[in-house]
């Protein structure tokens, strides 16, 4: 599944059901992080009063600032206790929250919707509704290049192949309104 409609990732967001869950879901859906990101997100790298999260370097990408929405700031506090440090989710043993228990962590929460083709849904797909929803609300590509921290335009340029698709199903229906409406006031010809 390439992204999901607004009311379909509400739905997903509904489905998680504990805290945790939530705050995975809401990293990736409302705040574009990566499965990646999130597993290596640390409590001592949040900024609740700026709303941010630093990712520091890591092999793939250059340091990263991230902006966090202030309902996943509160989460994320709520969710962290006293901790201030370690990483921004841990495991059932206390440690590191990895890449791979996002993504399972993510189906499984998919699973309990009732979205066609939900087994497909993993934080990948969330995070291209958060850059469809991002570009749909008016917000640059640009912008979108900074939250995502790519070096590169090209690398953000491609969500918006999700935006085409709606320009052009958007175009199909006003086709479809204003040949009807042409229909309707075209003078009959009298024989």
């Amino acid at each position: 599944m390439l992204f999901l409609r607004l009311d379909q990732a509400l739905e997903v967001l509904k489905a998680a059901r504990n805290l945790k869950e939530r705050l995975v879901v809401r990293y990736a859906l409302w705040n574009g992080l990566s499965a990646g990101e999130i597993a290596a997100g640390r409590v001592e790298y949040l900024d609740p009063v700026e709303c941010r999260l630093f990712l520091p370097w890591r092999h793939w990408k250059k340091n990263q600032l991230c902006s966090i929405d202030p309902e996943t700031v509160r989460l994320q506090i709520m969710y962290s206790g006293a901790r201030k440090a370690g990483p921004l989710l841990r495991s059932q043993k206390g440690g590191h929250f990895r890449r791979q228990s996002v993504y399972e962590m993510v189906n499984r929460i998919a699973r309990r919707t009732s979205i066609p083709g939900k087994e497909g849904i993993s934080p990948r797909t969330l995070k291209r509704t958060f850059a469809r929803e991002w570009l749909l609300a008016g917000g640059t590509i640009g912008s979108l290049q900074r939250q995502f921290s790519h070096k590169h335009l090209w690398s953000t340029a491609h969500y918006l192949r999700f935006i085409l698709e709606d320009v052009r199903r958007n175009h199909a229906k006003l086709m479809e309104r204003v040949n009807h409406d042409q229909a309707s006031e075209r003078p009959r010809l009298v024989s």
